[in-house]
């Protein structure tokens, strides 16, 4: 029995459920104890900002903490000049109008240093099963057209799949790209201005039909 596999897609554009910045926080000093207490005190500081803004400690997590002996390259000698101790903290933001104000708040007032924002779209936003709703018709009226020009007619679905049936493994679906890469100086007060604007989803789905006779 005669079969046809095709790849249904879809795209839509879709506003952002919610920012994920990442602030980091990095000090150097003669010995690690005091470059640490320099870090542990400012992310103190940095929690204490997030929950006067309304954020619980679920919305936030350690990404890590480090401290390492920091050298400079002089006098064509690696000399050591301290210890550096650092950390980061990945904050996941829902209104989008207070990133700006985290941004200012934790430069200006911690000294923190923005090393990422990225705009998310929830697994559950209704317009990923809708998608993937749009991709199998899209694969549906792509294999009745093969059907209809090869001098078939379109049977049952024989296999439904996300990546793509057969050798090689692909991709999943929903590859959100949606990244800005920002950088912040503690010379103002002005908030900086932000915007999720709209992410592009796609969604691919692979599905063989059963080729009839006409």
């Amino acid at each position: 029995m005669s079969s046809v596999i095709v790849r249904g897609t879809a795209t839509a554009t879709v506003t952002p459920d919610r920012a994920e910045l990442t602030l980091a926080i990095s000090h150097l000093a003669p010995d690690a104890a005091a470059a640490l207490d320099d870090v542990a005190t400012r992310s103190q500081a940095m929690a204490t900002m997030f929950a006067g803004h309304g954020l619980q400690p679920e919305d936030w997590t350690t990404d890590g903490v480090a401290v390492a002996e920091e050298y400079q390259w002089k006098k064509d000698t690696n000399v050591l000049v301290g210890h550096r101790a650092t950390t980061a903290l990945t904050v996941t933001v829902r209104d989008a109008t207070l990133v700006g104000t985290l941004i200012r708040d934790a430069v200006t007032g911690v000294g923190a240093a923005v090393r990422q924002l990225a705009w998310r779209v929830d697994a559950g936003n209704p317009a990923r099963q809708a998608l993937l709703g749009d991709a199998a018709r899209d694969a549906r009226l792509r294999a009745e057209a093969y059907a209809a020009a090869l001098g078939y007619r379109l049977g049952e679905v024989e296999l439904v799949s996300e990546t793509p049936i057969g050798p090689p493994p692909g991709p999943a679906p929903f590859m959100p790209q949606a990244r800005a890469m920002m950088a912040a100086k503690a010379d103002s007060s002005p908030e900086v201005a932000t915007s999720g604007g709209v992410i592009e989803l796609t969604a691919d789905v692979h599905v063989q039909f059963v080729l009839l006779p006409a």
